[in-house]
């Protein structure tokens, strides 16, 4: 199924300052990205460090990853809040949500 949007790649989106054309672009880049982060965490949990480290919420690498993380996801949802502002429905990330715990660095 196809759905018609009136707007030409090289508009820019009311209310933004990207064209449908880079939006569209960023939003893939931004998930590629919040994917990448989330499968570097799925494997940094298997490592000895992580393991043996008991409640390692604070360790370095732990608070990077969950940053680039949050840098990611917000920028996903930013770009998907201007698509969906002009009818297209970029809900890949819907229930995701940042976590406030890293944010002091990020």
């Amino acid at each position: 199924m196809t759905k018609q949007i009136n707007y030409g790649l090289n508009e820019v989106i009311e209310g933004s300052h990207r064209t449908l054309s880079e939006a569209v672009c960023m939003y893939a880049i931004y998930y590629s990205d919040w994917t990448e982060a989330l499968e570097e965490l799925s494997q940094y949990y298997q490592t000895d460090e992580w393991t043996n480290s008991g409640y390692g919420q604070d360790l370095p690498r732990h608070r990077e990853l969950n940053q680039r993380r949050n840098r990611a996801l917000r920028g996903v949802q930013e770009v998907g809040r201007e698509l969906r502002s002009i009818g297209l429905d970029v809900d890949l990330a819907e229930w995701a949500s940042v976590d406030e715990y890293f944010e002091d660095a990020a």
